[in-house]
């Protein structure tokens, strides 16, 4: 009984945060909180799920149109997200210095060094002794790599904590800060789990946009609950602002909206919904469209089914100097649906109907992990 109660509690409160932010959203594009065309049938489709406040609705059909299928984004994070995605295996596939065990070679950046509850293993996860700044640069200057990322492997998003160095003379520096790169770093800013990667270098049709940044796609991945089959619902790119190193809307970066065929979108938003059709003086009215879409989907795919567990992930996918796609990471928590309902539709599309038929009929599985 007490753990159903801190469940209810945690769930409110997260309604709550979601409620006062979106309320700052409304204000800030100048968007009126009143009833809009179909919002009643909105409710009415959403209340199967929980209380379905018209705040979601009214703010994202300002920009996709009055579709029924936005999601509200505490339903989603409350009631969806545990159900396709079971809290308690969230852990193990968070990890990213676990991805290597998951995916077959040439899938991820290729591993350079890893530490894990404050032990250092090698690309293989075999342990190896780094104490100190010379033992690291030992190891670091081994590899015939010039550039690479470090990057907290547990609790991170974002882009928080994720940092570029490169070599020179056999020292590394922070391609941002221009700060050399110690053991006294990793141990105070990322302390027990790291993962050190190559900084893949980008395909010149992603770098058009930015050449600055890794310029991502994220993907939403759906494994249906009815064929297993893996699915697109929406995709966005996010594009960092020029001489930006990441391309995170929460560090300024914009992201445009992926239409099924890989056509992007003509506006270009922020975090907040701000939209242009100008960036780094490139004019998105224009068509611009992904080189090789299908190749990208099917990566995608691949990915969702050797992630038995979840249903429901965010991709993050760059593409390579070659053209192959390349998977950076994947989020089965926090999905962040507002990223597509601001440029593109609701967030599942057509599966939409089959995940709240599924989710209806198993509420009592929408549980959090509470330790007592």
């Amino acid at each position: 009984m007490f753990k159903k109660v801190l469940r209810l509690a945690l769930n409110l409160k997260i309604a709550y945060y979601y409620q006062k932010y979106y309320k700052s959203l409304l204000k800030r594009n100048n968007i009126e909180n009143t009833k809009v065309e179909t919002e009643d049938k909105w409710i009415e489709k959403w209340s199967v799920l929980g209380k379905a406040n018209p705040i979601y609705y009214r703010l994202f059909s300002h920009y996709i149109g009055n579709n029924i299928n936005i999601i509200p984004e505490d339903i989603c994070r409350n009631i969806i997200e545990p159900i396709l995605d079971p809290l308690r295996h969230v852990p193990y596939y968070s990890d990213k210095n676990m991805f290597d065990k998951m995916f077959k070679s040439g899938t991820l950046p290729q591993t350079v060094l890893r530490k894990m509850r404050g032990f250092y293993y090698d690309k293989d996860y075999q342990r190896v002794s780094i104490n100190n700044t010379n033992e690291l640069y030992e190891w670091l200057n081994q590899i015939q790599i010039n550039k690479i990322v470090v990057k907290p492997s547990v609790d991170t998003g974002s882009g928080v904590g994720v940092r570029l160095f490169e070599r020179r003379d056999d020292k590394w520096f922070d391609m941002g800060s221009g700060a050399e790169l110690s053991i006294d770093i990793i141990n105070k800013e990322y302390k027990d789990d790291i993962i050190i990667q190559e900084c893949i270098e980008q395909s010149d049709d992603i770098a058009y946009y930015n050449p600055s940044s890794v310029n991502t796609l994220r993907l939403t991945l759906y494994r249906s609950v009815k064929s297993d089959e893996c699915h697109i619902p929406s995709a966005i790119i996010r594009i960092g602002k020029n001489g930006a190193l990441i391309d995170n809307a929460h560090a300024g970066g914009g992201y445009v909206g992926i239409k099924s065929d890989g056509t992007l979108c003509n506006k270009v938003l922020n975090q907040y919904g701000d939209a242009i059709t100008e960036f780094n003086g490139i004019d998105f009215t224009k068509e611009h469209k992904i080189k090789n879409w299908d190749k990208v989907v099917d990566f995608a795919k691949y990915i969702g089914t050797n992630i038995p567990h979840h249903r429901l992930l965010a991709l993050d996918i760059m593409i390579d100097k070659n053209g192959t796609p390349r998977l950076i990471e994947f989020n089965c928590v926090a999905y962040s649906m507002w990223l597509f309902q601001f440029t593109m539709g609701p967030a599942l599309g057509e599966y939409t109907d089959e995940i709240i038929e599924y989710c209806a009929q198993n509420r009592n599985k929408a549980s959090r992990t509470l330790t007592l």
